[in-house]
C-alpha cells in the first residue's frame, strides 16, 4: 500500500466527508477531491447558500505534494469561492482559492494530530465562513495574508503610517535594495524624506558579475485623504490579487486612494530614470524597480498590534527594460512581505512588552561587566531612554566580561559610557546619552546632577559595585529632591549571590538600610551567608600587562550573565508595571550545581529615623523589623520594663548609626516596673555570633529597653549608656528607649 493509499483510507473513514474522489496526478502532485457538508445558518438553508456565499456542500481539493507524508496536503476551494472573507491566502484570479485554515504550520499539525486534524480544520473553517464568524473585530483585524512573496520590504510601520500625507498626496522617498531570486530585499530610508526627483540606480554584483544587483529605487507611500479629521476606513476583507500595474491601481482605488496620482507618480519616475543622463538602462540587467506602500485605515486594531489600526500593504513593481525600446513598459506587480525596521517599537513587541511602557527614563551608573549587561537587556527590550554614566575607558581585559565586544583602540581609548551609547544607537535608540563623569561627583555636585539626571527620571540604577558610591548615594540630598528611585545591583562571593535593592518612595528606606538588612538576613539564612562569603570576600589584583594590575574579582562572563538576566527581568517589571512604593530587597543564591539561582524578594517598610543631637549629632536609623520586634516585646511584658542588645553599623562618614538586628536579653536579665537590668549570661557569645553571622558587617552598637509609662532616658539610663560607651573602644554607643508614643534615643562615646 502506498502513502497515497493510506491517505485515501483515512479520508474515507472521516465522518465529516460525504465523498472522497479518486487521486489524480497533476504536475507531480496528487490531488484528491473531498465533499464537505457545511452547516449553514438556519435562514440560509432554504437557498443552500449562506449570506457570505458559502454553499451547503463545498468541494475541497487536497493537494499532496512530493514528499507526502512528510509534508502536509494543502487544501484548496473552488475558483469562484467568495474572496471578501478573511483568512484567505493570496492567489491569482481564476485559480483555486487557498483558505488559511490553521494559524500555525500544517506540516506541524499533521505530525502532531494526523491527517484527520487538517480535514477538521477545513470543516471548521467553512462553518465559520458560512456563519460570518471567521474573525471577530473585538479580537482585531486580521492583516492581509501574504504567503510565498518573493520580496521583503523593511520599514517602520509606525513611521511610514505617520509620514503618509493626510491630504492623499503621494509621498516619494528612497529605498535601498538588493535583488534576490524573483524579487527584492529592500530597506526604506528611516528618514522618509520627500524626494520627488528620485531616479532609479542599479549596480551589478556578484561573481560571475551580474549574479545579483543592488542600488536604490523610489518608494511611493499613498493613503486615502483624511477629511474633517476622519480617515477613510476600509472595512472589507480583500485577498491579494495585484499582478500588474492595472490591478494594483484598481486595488488602490478600492481603498479610497488617488490611483490616478499614483499612476502619474509611477510613470514620471520611470521616464525620469530612463532619460537621466547619468544612467544607462542597458546595464539594468535585473530590470527597473519601484516600491508602493498603501496605507490603509482598518475598523479595528490589527491582530498582534494592539493600538495600531493602520495596515501597511507593500508591493514591488518590476519593469522589464528593453534596451531597444526602453519606453515600452512591460511591468509586473507582486505583494511583498513587510518586515519591521529595527526600532524601539519592534524591540518591545519582540520582547512582549507594551509599547506604552517604553518611555521611562533610566540613569545607569557604571557601565562595566554587570552594568553593561543590565543596560543591553533593557535596550533589547525596547527601553532606550537611558543615560550612561562612567568615567573609565575600555581596556582589553574588560572584554572578558563586558557585554560589548568592539574593536579596541590603543591610541585612543573609548569611554565605557560612549560604548554603551553607540551600542544603543545600533539598536535604534537615538535618545540614549553618555556622560564621562565619576558617579560620586554626580551624586554630590548639584549643578552636575541637574544637567545629567532629568527631573522626570524613573530609575537611577547603580551598578558600580563601589562602596564609595554607596556611601555617596546614601546621604545624597540631590536624590531626595529627584523623582527617580535609586536601585543598586551588586554581586557577592564571586557571583554566588546577586542582590538588587530598590529604595522606598521618598527614600523611606535607603540603600544603606537595605545593605544592613542584607547582612542581618544572613543571621537566619545560612545559605545566603555562605554564598556571600564565597571563597574570598576581597577583590584580587589581576595582571593585565607585564607591569600593570587591576583590582577586580575573578569571575566568568557566564556567571555574571546568570545574575544579570533575572535582575534585568525585575527591573523591566518595575518599569512596565510601575515602581512599587515600598523598598525591595531581591536576593539570588546560586544552587549547589552552580547552574541556576533561587531568588527571594523582601518588601521593606519605611525605616524609623531618630535624630540625635548628642555627640556632635547622629542620625539613628532603626530598620522596620527591629522596630516591630521591639514593639511586640515591650507590649508583651506590659507594665514591666524589658529590653535587649542592638546590633548594627556605624558610619562616621555620614554620621549614621543603622540598627539592623537584636540580640535577646539573656535569661538572667531582671524585668521590673521601674527598671530593666540586662543580664550577662551568654550575652558576649551571642553578640560575637551575630557579628560572625553577618560576616563582620554588623556589630554591637548598644542596648534598648522599654518605658511602659513613657518618658525619656532616666539618670540610671544615662549612667548605663556611659558605662557601655566606656567599653566601646571609642565607638558611639546607643541607648534606645521604647515608649507607647514612639522611640527615644541617646548616643554617647567615651
Amino acid at each position: 500500500m502506498t502513502a497515497i493509499d493510506d491517505a485515501l483510507d483515512q479520508l474515507r473513514r472521516h465522518r465529516g466527508l460525504s465523498r472522497v474522489g479518486n487521486p489524480i496526478e497533476v504536475d507531480g502532485a496528487v490531488r484528491i477531491e473531498i465533499d464537505i457538508p457545511v452547516e449553514l445558518p438556519s435562514r440560509s438553508r432554504p437557498s443552500g447558500t449562506s449570506a457570505t456565499g458559502v454553499r451547503a456542500l463545498e468541494t475541497c481539493t487536497l493537494v499532496f505534494r512530493t514528499g507526502w507524508p512528510l509534508y502536509a496536503p494543502r487544501p484548496y476551494l473552488r475558483a469562484d469561492f467568495p474572496l471578501d472573507l478573511p483568512h484567505i491566502n493570496p492567489h491569482r484570479a481564476g485559480q483555486l482559492v487557498s483558505p488559511c485554515v490553521f494559524e500555525g504550520s500544517l506540516d506541524e499539525l499533521l505530525h502532531r494530530f494526523g491527517l484527520d486534524a487538517i480535514v477538521d480544520q477545513v470543516i471548521e473553517w467553512l462553518g465559520n465562513a458560512a456563519a460570518g464568524t471567521l474573525i471577530d473585530l473585538a479580537q482585531g483585524w486580521e492583516p492581509t495574508r501574504r504567503d510565498a512573496c518573493p520580496s521583503t520590504v523593511v520599514f517602520s510601520a509606525e513611521q511610514v503610517g505617520a509620514a503618509a500625507p493626510e491630504d492623499g498626496a503621494i509621498l516619494t522617498t528612497i529605498a535601498g535594495y538588493a535583488t534576490v531570486e524573483g524579487g527584492l530585499y529592500a530597506y526604506v530610508s528611516r528618514a522618509l524624506e520627500a524626494q520627488p526627483a528620485l531616479v532609479f540606480e542599479q549596480a551589478l554584483q556578484g561573481e560571475p558579475r551580474g549574479t545579483w544587483a543592488s542600488g536604490r529605487c523610489a518608494t511611493f507611500v499613498a493613503r486615502a485623504p483624511i477629511v474633517d479629521g476622519q480617515p477613510h476606513v476600509a472595512a472589507t476583507y480583500q485577498p491579494e490579487t495585484a499582478v500588474d500595474p492595472d490591478s494594483l491601481l484598481a486595488r488602490a482605488a478600492e481603498l479610497g486612494i488617488d490611483h490616478e496620482a499614483l499612476a502619474q507618480a509611477l510613470g514620471d519616475y520611470y521616464r525620469r530614470s530612463i532619460l537621466d543622463p547619468r544612467q544607462d538602462p542597458r546595464g539594468w540587467a535585473k530590470g527597473l524597480y519601484a516600491i508602493v506602500i498603501l496605507v490603509v485605515q482598518r475598523p479595528a486594531s490589527l491582530v498582534g498590534m494592539p493600538g495600531r489600526s493602520v495596515e501597511l500593504l507593500p508591493y514591488v513593481v518590476h519593469y522589464e527594460v528593453d534596451a531597444k525600446s526602453p519606453f515600452e513598459r512591460n511591468a509586473s506587480v507582486h505583494p511583498a512581505f513587510h518586515a519591521h525596521a529595527l526600532s524601539p517599537e519592534l524591540l518591545a513587541r519582540a520582547s512582549g512588552h507594551p509599547l506604552a511602557a517604553m518611555k521611562p527614563k533610566v540613569v545607569l551608573l557604571g557601565c562595566g561587566s554587570l552594568g553593561s549587561k543590565l543596560g543591553l537587556h533593557l535596550g533589547r527590550g525596547g527601553f532606550g531612554n537611558l543615560t550612561f554614566v562612567d568615567n573609565e575607558a575600555m581596556s582589553p581585559h574588560n572584554l572578558a566580561r563586558h557585554a560589548l565586544v568592539d574593536e579596541m583602540s590603543a591610541l585612543l581609548p573609548t569611554n565605557k559610557a560612549d560604548h554603551m551609547k553607540a551600542a544603543f544607537a545600533k539598536l535604534s535608540h537615538t535618545e540614549a546619552r553618555a556622560v564621562n563623569v565619576d558617579a560620586v561627583s554626580l551624586l554630590t555636585n548639584a549643578s552636575r546632577f541637574a544637567d545629567i539626571v532629568p527631573d522626570d527620571t524613573t530609575l537611577i540604577l547603580d551598578a558600580t559595585a563601589s562602596l564609595q558610591v554607596l556611601a555617596a548615594a546614601s546621604t545624597s540630598v540631590l536624590l531626595t529632591g529627584n523623582a527617580g528611585r535609586l536601585a543598586r545591583a551588586a554581586l557577592f562571593g564571586q557571583g554566588r549571590c546577586a542582590v538588587l535593592m530598590l529604595e522606598g518612595l521618598s527614600r523611606a528606606s535607603r540603600v544603606d538600610d537595605l545593605a544592613c538588612l542584607l547582612f542581618e538576613h544572613c543571621r537566619a539564612h545560612g545559605e545566603v551567608r555562605v554564598a556571600i562569603a564565597g571563597d574570598s570576600s576581597e577583590p584580587t589584583r589581576i595582571f593585565v600587562g607585564d607591569n600593570c594590575r587591576s583590582l577586580t574579582t575573578p569571575i566568568s562572563d557566564a556567571v555574571i550573565s546568570r545574575s544579570a538576566a533575572p535582575m534585568a527581568i525585575q527591573i523591566e517589571r518595575w518599569l512596565i508595571t510601575g515602581v512599587p512604593s515600598s523598598a525591595q530587597l531581591c536576593i539570588g543564591v546560586a544552587d549547589s550545581g552552580g547552574l541556576g539561582m533561587s531568588w527571594t524578594t523582601i518588601t521593606v517598610p519605611p525605616t524609623t529615623v531618630v535624630p540625635v543631637a548628642e555627640d556632635g549629632g547622629w542620625e539613628v536609623r532603626v530598620l522596620p523589623a527591629v522596630a516591630g520586634a521591639i514593639d511586640v516585646d515591650a507590649r508583651h511584658w506590659g507594665e514591666l520594663e524589658t529590653g535587649g542588645a542592638l546590633v548594627g553599623r556605624v558610619s562616621y562618614e555620614s554620621r549614621t548609626i543603622t540598627i539592623a538586628g537584636l540580640v535577646d536579653a539573656p535569661p538572667d536579665s531582671v524585668r521590673g516596673k521601674n527598671r530593666f537590668i540586662l543580664g550577662i549570661n551568654g550575652l558576649v557569645q551571642d553578640l560575637r555570633r551575630a557579628h560572625a553571622d553577618t560576616l563582620g558587617h554588623l556589630m554591637f552598637v548598644g542596648t534598648w529597653h522599654s518605658h511602659p509609662l513613657g518618658g525619656s532616658h532616666s539618670g540610671i539610663d544615662r549612667e548605663t549608656l556611659r558605662a557601655i560607651a566606656k567599653y566601646a573602644g571609642g565607638l558611639p554607643a546607643v541607648s534606645l528607649v521604647w515608649t507607647p508614643s514612639g522611640l527615644r534615643c541617646a548616643v554617647d562615646r567615651w
